[in-house]
């Protein structure tokens, strides 16, 4: 099959014109992978410098002021509150919906009823404690943190004793035997 490249006056069906295809292919693709560090590197130095946008995402619990900083939204902020309460209490994830449900409480999204996997992401957000910690999407690695990002909503240890007790109630386990299953579940019927 004969290709012609008009701007680079190529044509596939002279011998020197492989060569010069596999040149061009070269220098394309370190192209390519210049553009991509440039991105990586312009991202890292926003994050170190604390100009990232991922700084001051919005999430459940704050709005953004005339400036774009995150601010407390006292209605919700109360809402976080009591979830985090409301687990080191005891409740479970459903049970925790069943209390927003019957107190009439919509979710993040405004729905009537909220879903587990919101309320599992809010009680492992340390954002709501002010601080904000940037990972490599590919790797999940640190790679950067800002305290006092924005005002918090929970205090550190609140969030730390809320991790803690994720950790004791999770089924799932890493020991010598590698990641499994635990025989046991946690049961908030105990701990109400």
């Amino acid at each position: 099959m004969r290709i012609i490249f008009e701007q680079e006056k190529i044509d596939t069906d002279e011998t020197d014109s492989h060569l010069m295809i596999s040149i061009m292919e070269s220098l394309a693709q370190a192209e390519n992978e210049s553009r991509s560090q440039n991105i990586r590197m312009g991202l890292a130095m926003k994050a170190v410098n604390g100009t990232s946008g991922l700084y001051k995402r919005k999430l459940y619990g704050y709005t953004k002021d005339k400036d774009g900083e995150l601010v407390i939204d006292n209605e919700q902020a109360k809402v976080v509150r009591d979830i985090f309460r409301w687990y080191l209490d005891g409740a479970s994830v459903v049970g925790i919906i069943k209390k927003l449900s019957d107190a009439g409480i919509p979710s993040p999204t405004g729905k009537e009823k909220w879903n587990k996997r919101a309320i599992e992401t809010m009680l492992s957000n340390e954002k709501y404690t002010g601080t904000v910690t940037l990972l490599d999407s590919a790797t999940q690695e640190y790679l950067y943190q800002m305290k006092e990002c924005h005002p918090p909503i929970i205090t550190e240890s609140e969030f730390r004793s809320v991790q803690e007790e994720r950790t004791k109630r999770s089924n799932v386990v890493t020991d010598e035997r590698g990641t499994h299953r635990r025989d046991k579940k946690y049961s908030s019927k105990k701990n109400r």
